[in-house]
């Protein structure tokens, strides 16, 4: 395996500019995402890594080495897109071997190297199966193991799961985090879906506009988004985020009034739902917009005389219906402050 860097990529098609100076750097073994919304160059970047597309400006290196103008072929790496590529007329056993067609392996190593990934992958089941007569899921699993064969530099995988139902998803996603702990695997992983990343990556990169808008562990990114763009990508249900200002050690946005020891001036405020609470009285004056009841908890909705909407996570047993009043308030010890003229965090709220 090897280590992955990106010095100051820029990719453009024509006028447009898909990734813009990014700078980046994937250790050894690591598994990072690569998170944002469609459109915002993370398929692109993946695609420069590969070697599909020839990077603008900027460099990629494999452990030091400069490999921005090799082909594909000799960067050893493998992928795995949304769509599993299966050939049709071949089952899935000649399918995997299919990925050593042109290496020199003795056949006895080509044997073990095919027989340990459909180990890990428990598909020998499905050896004999033409890839039409099977799910999306095992499609996957043998495009996985195609992948596996190759013994490669690093694994890039483009949005995998991404034409999945959502129970298929959540399976997959365990199968995949635990076969790439066991390789040891580089891994670059694309995804749109938030909750994939939080789950699956030891960091994440979010993306937005081709440019990188913050990287760091799950964690760092959820409890410190950088700006007001990853305060509200990431988190399910979103960050709520409200435009006010701050004037003598409170913010104040319409009828709702937070201490906080902060500078004056004007500030958008972030709280995550399950840090914004319902109180008897003396909060924001609210009512009831919508219940979202998720088993465990119920996500409740609700709107301000200003018909703004906030999110809250309360008790599955919480008791309410459409219309009823009811005043919230946030933590303040848990808020956070956004420069509303840079989008960037401005100071912690407490």
């Amino acid at each position: 395996m090897a280590g992955i860097r990106l010095d100051h990529l820029k990719k453009s098609f024509g006028a447009f500019t898909a990734v813009q100076d990014l700078d980046l750097d994937v250790t050894d073994g690591e598994f990072l995402v690569l998170l944002g919304p469609s459109g915002c160059g993370k398929t692109t970047t993946l695609n420069c890594i590969a070697g599909l597309e020839t990077p603008s400006a900027g460099r990629i290196l494999f452990d030091g080495r400069d490999v921005t103008s090799d082909p594909p072929h000799s960067r050893n790496i493998a992928m795995v897109f949304q769509s599993a590529l299966l050939y049709p007329h071949m089952t899935a056993a000649a399918n995997i071997e299919a990925s050593l067609r042109r290496s020199d392996l003795a056949p006895e190593e080509r044997r073990r190297r095919i027989d340990d990934a459909v180990s890990m992958l428990e598909i020998g089941d499905l050896l004999d199966k033409l890839p039409s007569e099977m799910s999306g899921g095992q499609r996957q699993r043998v495009a996985t193991a195609k992948a596996i064969v190759r013994q490669p530099t690093a694994f890039l995988l483009d949005e995998p799961l991404s034409a999945l139902d959502a129970a298929l998803r959540m399976t997959l996603r365990a199968e995949i985090v635990n076969l790439q702990k066991r390789l040891g695997s580089t891994t670059v992983f694309v995804t749109h879906d938030q909750v994939e990343a939080m789950t699956m990556g030891d960091r994440i990169a979010v993306m937005n506009g081709g440019r990188l808008e913050q990287i760091g562990t799950p964690s760092e990114i959820y409890e410190r988004p950088r700006s007001l763009f990853v305060a509200g990508f990431v988190g399910s249900p979103p960050m709520n985020l409200i435009r006010g200002e701050v004037a003598d050690g409170v913010f104040a946005a319409g009828e709702l009034r937070v201490p906080l020891a902060a500078a004056p001036g004007p500030v958008t405020l972030g709280v995550r739902p399950q840090h914004l609470h319902v109180r008897a009285e003396g909060g924001l004056p609210c009512a009831i917009f919508a219940l979202e009841r998720l088993g465990r908890e119920t996500v409740l909705i609700v709107e301000d005389r200003a018909r703004n909407r906030l999110r809250l996570l309360v008790e599955a047993e919480f008791e309410g219906r459409v219309g009823d009043p009811l005043d919230v308030a946030p933590d303040p010890a848990r808020c956070l402050l956004f420069d509303d003229a840079s989008g960037l965090i401005h100071a912690p709220a407490n």
